[in-house]
């Protein structure tokens, strides 16, 4: 038979399985058990009605990782974008639909420099609006007659003032006198604007002396035209005062040098 020296010593796991009574009766055993189920319960229970172990706690807040902060102003950039493509293409747009044609001047054949300009010289293109601001419109055309060219045209190439001699208009006592010339008569590198002076050599016909002489006056290149099937001597226009008609007159050649200060 058990006693209460029995149940000392034994943890309250133990003591709930003991199978026999410390008073020896049935009933001693069961309200045993029944005391020790109590205070199995309300251990694990974390002490029973204790109101600081019954306080509920408050869960952890557990952290939240942090999203990566958006981008705002990506909306402005794209509209910013779609802004100005959208400009570029209303403006090419625009700029090939709303350009017109205008006529110009052109060469209506090729042309070397120094070559007057003569009506039949020219001839009328349309070119885009653009373009044409770069070149004499055919209704200035009459502008060019008489001019020298400074640079040689292939056919067809656009006429700007920029490719002709800017002069002034003659003024009084000055003359334009053209000479026919072979080309050991003048420096290869003659070119309108040059200023020059000549020598002069007498016709024997007309005079009795046969050195050359030079014109005491200095002359100025308006034009240089090459030879052509109908004249086979270089025509060398020259602006010069009208004292030069009479010993021109009487020479049968001429021969020019170009001044230092010209070049």
């Amino acid at each position: 038979m058990a006693t209460e020296d029995t149940f000392r010593g034994r943890t309250a796991v133990e003591q709930r399985f003991v199978t026999e009574s410390p008073g020896g009766s049935r009933e001693a055993l069961a309200e045993h058990r029944s005391a020790l189920s109590r205070d199995l319960l309300g251990s694990i229970g974390g002490g029973g009605n204790d109101p600081k172990v019954n306080r509920r706690r408050k869960p952890a807040r557990i952290p939240r990782p942090r999203s990566a902060p958006k981008n705002r102003r990506m909306p402005e950039l794209a509209i910013g974008v779609v802004l100005i493509v959208g400009g570029a293409f209303g403006a090419a747009w625009l700029a090939s639909n709303g350009s017109t044609d205008v006529t110009i001047v052109a060469s209506a054949r090729a042309l070397n420099a120094g070559h007057t300009l003569l009506a039949s010289d020219l001839k009328a293109i349309n070119v885009d609006s653009r373009s044409a601001e770069f070149f004499v419109h055919a209704d200035d055309a009459k502008e060019l007659l008489g001019r020298t060219l400074l640079v040689p045209l292939a056919p067809s190439a656009p006429i700007g003032f920029n490719v002709v001699m800017q002069v002034e208009p003659l003024r009084d006592g000055e003359i334009l006198a053209p000479l026919l010339l072979s080309a050991g008569d003048f420096p290869p590198e003659l070119a309108p604007g040059d200023s020059v002076r000549l020598a002069l050599v007498p016709d024997p016909s007309l005079a009795s002396k046969v050195e050359p002489e030079t014109y005491k006056g200095v002359a100025e290149v308006w034009a240089l035209d090459p030879p052509t099937d109908t004249e086979p001597n270089y025509v060398v226009t020259l602006r010069t005062s009208d004292d030069f008609l009479l010993p021109a007159a009487g020479a049968t050649r001429a021969k020019l040098v170009i001044l230092p200060e010209a070049k």
